[in-house]
């Protein structure tokens, strides 16, 4: 079937639902079967148009309000296409004016009843699927209501606590007989709970609650049992004879809760004002945001009431006696005095610093003036940037704090640590060479003396001008052998000899190799070396890598099996980039390669040996 066809097919047979819902109620299909009017007006002499805002006639005597509220909506009922979309095809109910005549008592300053009247003035529009608005006026449901007040009073307390409960009487037991979207076919009632207060010039109430009342289908919707809400927020002011707020109250069918077509939701934004204590009058409009049954696009409300003040004035606590109440003073305890802080009700201008300067001409509110105020600057000290209790005329570290060991040469500065080895400039007799791992208790930040720098200590070191290396024989210690501490080398007196382009050691470079691992055992401070393989350039740089790569491999497992632990112990090699000395023509090329000077094995100490002093050559040669 063509979209269209479909579409006509669907709103055809929602307008026949619609059409014998509506002919069964009443055979003229000028009435139908539920109250179409959303709005159910407060009781009268509330101070909101839909939330209640609950009174009360205080504890000596009945009160009694009355009035009447005018309420008009335009759209409350529209064919949308049929139901199938948001776009109107026709105007059931265009236009509706209902009255709401109000009455309601208060007495045991906790009861209200309150009764309400409607009386549905207008009704016009353009019947469809056959739903008419009705011809002539009509009364609607009375309602009858009470509410009861739980805790504290809503116009006077921050917070009140209320419940209440309505009952809707079916015009037709009054003979009336039931007419267009005026009355529910059967039983309806509600049942809420409220809070509300004041705070300050605000007051407000929020209501939640539950409406029942029969099921009724047509429109292409549900009318059914519903919950409820209301909200309110306003500002009252001219000694509480003036309410401006806005108001929102809405609905949802509880077996389609929050779909659109069964939500009702509308805004109104309105004021009431009583005149001379007595008549209460009221003007408020607002807009429709849902597309529920019974939500106009736009209502518009009228209130008249008899409504004379009723309670005794409730003196409000004021504990300080600064004429501001304790639920308003932000400062109950403290009076506002002769300069009152008009961001803070109730509240005398702040000194937060403490330095007798109140905060409005303070300068540095939260930094006192101290024992050396700031001539220039009211409620401010001398400057102290870094805080540290020299003024920054004299501090000669301003942004840097002295701290707990400041600089005797330099007021305001920390003690400087120029060699980082723990102890301070001002202690440090050695300030530029670090205490080491065996500082001088003889002369703080000072390592003890090792002239060769061997790590054998000069008092220990029977060669103390000649680099060595550890020995177990007190007459050889730090004497110099075949490999011998020097700087951070462990240098040897004898090359490492390989097979011709091989990384296979060969047998004649046991002896230095021995020594090496004599050396390293002897020396257990030394944690780690570096064993470092070198070529001349004699031949294919990468080549060259690779094998000084693999003799240097070659040398740490040869160490490895020999009393060195391999922890000990890396590789490394270098090819020909590091040259001891840089050929420089045919004759020095020859020289250099007789003597394999650039080929060779070095031994670096990474971890636990001298400080190292010695420098490179230029180009990388050592």
């Amino acid at each position: 079937m063509h979209p269209s066809k479909r579409r006509i097919a669907r709103r055809a047979a929602g307008l026949a639902a619609a059409a014998t819902l509506g002919l069964a109620a009443n055979a003229s299909a000028q009435t139908h079967g539920w109250a179409l009017d959303r709005f159910d007006p407060s009781p009268a002499g509330d101070t909101f148009f839909a939330a209640d805002r609950p009174w009360y006639n205080g504890s000596d005597r009945v009160a009694l309000r009355f009035g009447i509220l005018a309420d008009y909506a335009h759209d409350p009922l529209v064919d949308r296409n049929g139901g199938q979309g948001t776009g109107i095809s026709d105007r059931i109910v265009e236009h509706m004016l209902v009255l709401h005549a109000q009455v309601g008592v208060s007495f045991l300053d906790r009861v209200n009843v309150h009764l309400s009247l409607p009386f549905s003035l207008v009704q016009d529009g353009t019947p469809s699927g056959g739903l008419a608005a009705m011809s002539s006026p009509a009364a609607g449901d009375p309602r009858l209501g009470v509410r009861v007040r739980l805790w504290n009073h809503a116009d006077t307390d921050r917070v009140s606590l209320h419940v209440g409960g309505e009952f809707y009487f079916n015009a037709a037991l009054f003979g009336l007989g039931p007419a267009a979207f005026t009355t529910d076919d059967g039983f309806r009632g509600r049942l809420y709970a409220t809070a509300a207060g004041r705070i300050g010039p605000v007051a407000y109430s929020a209501s939640l609650g539950g409406h029942i009342r029969p099921v009724t289908n047509g429109t292409a919707t549900e009318v059914g049992p519903d919950l409820f809400v209301t909200a309110a927020a306003a500002w009252v002011g001219m000694q509480d004879r003036l309410t401006v707020g806005l108001e929102f109250y809405g609905s949802t069918v509880i077996d389609h809760a929050f779909g659109w077509g069964y939500t009702n939701g509308e805004l109104l934004a309105g004021a009431h004002y009583l005149f001379a204590d007595k008549v209460l009058v009221g003007l408020g409009a607002g807009p429709g945001l849902s597309q529920g049954v019974g939500t106009p696009d736009v209502r518009a409300v009228a209130q008249v009431a008899w409504a004379p003040e009723h309670r005794a004035p409730v003196a409000r606590p004021d504990a300080d006696h600064d004429g501001v109440p304790d639920d308003d003073d932000m400062c109950a305890a403290v009076p506002s005095g002769n300069r009152p802080d008009p961001a803070r009700p109730g509240c005398p201008f702040g000194d937060s610093d403490e330095d007798g300067v109140l905060d409005p001409d303070d300068l540095c509110p939260d930094d006192a003036a101290g024992d050396h105020p700031d001539p220039a600057r009211r409620g401010c000290p001398v400057a102290d940037r870094d805080h540290d209790g020299v003024l920054d005329a004299a501090d000669q570290c301003p942004d840097e704090a002295q701290g707990a060991t400041p600089d005797p040469a330099r007021a305001g500065c920390p003690d400087g640590e120029d060699d980082h080895d723990g102890v301070l400039n001002a202690a440090d007799q050695c300030r530029t060479e670090p205490a080491g791992p065996t500082p001088d208790p003889q002369r703080p930040g000072c390592p003890v003396p090792d002239r060769d720098h061997d790590t054998v200590l000069d008092a220990d070191d029977r060669c103390p001008d000649q680099p060595g290396v550890p020995d177990a024989d007190p007459a050889r210690n730090g004497c110099p052998s075949e490999a011998h501490i020097s700087n951070c080398q462990l240098n040897v007196a004898r090359p490492v000899f390989f097979a011709s382009n091989s990384d296979v050691i060969l047998a004649r470079s046991n002896g230095i190799l021995t020594a090496v691992s004599r050396a390293m055992h002897r020396a257990s401070n030394i944690r780690r070396v570096a064993v470092e393989g070198h070529t001349d350039d004699a031949g294919d740089d990468a080549r060259n890598q690779t094998l000084s790569e693999r003799r240097a491999a070659s040398v740490v497992r040869w160490l490895s099996l020999h009393d060195v632990t391999i922890d000990r112990l890396e590789a490394h090699g270098f090819g020909e980039s590091r040259p001891l000395r840089p050929v420089a023509g045919l004759t020095g090329r020859a020289l250099v390669e007789a003597r394999g000077i650039n080929r060779r094995v070095e031994f670096r100490i990474l971890d636990g040996g001298p400080t190292c002093t010695e420098t490179h050559a230029p180009g990388g040669a050592r």
